[in-house]
């Protein structure tokens, strides 16, 4: 990846310049880590549920939620 860095007058990074298609791409990968983590949630809460830590909500509670 290509990245071009932007500097203030003192030499400090201050921002980061991609192309559109590095972006788009960033973006793509950083949904897919996002939906990672909600299904290893969604598992650990399954997993809760099975031990009998976690209440297991009727589908008018769950519904309700959302």
């Amino acid at each position: 990846m290509q990245v071009q860095y932007v500097t203030n007058e003192k030499g400090k990074k201050t921002a980061v310049q991609l192309s559109l298609k590095q972006w788009s791409e960033l973006q793509k990968e950083i949904k897919k880590l996002e939906l990672f983590d909600e299904l290893k949630q969604a598992f650990k809460e399954m997993e809760q549920h099975r031990g009998g830590k976690l209440k297991t909500l009727t589908t008018k509670q769950l519904l309700s939620q959302l």
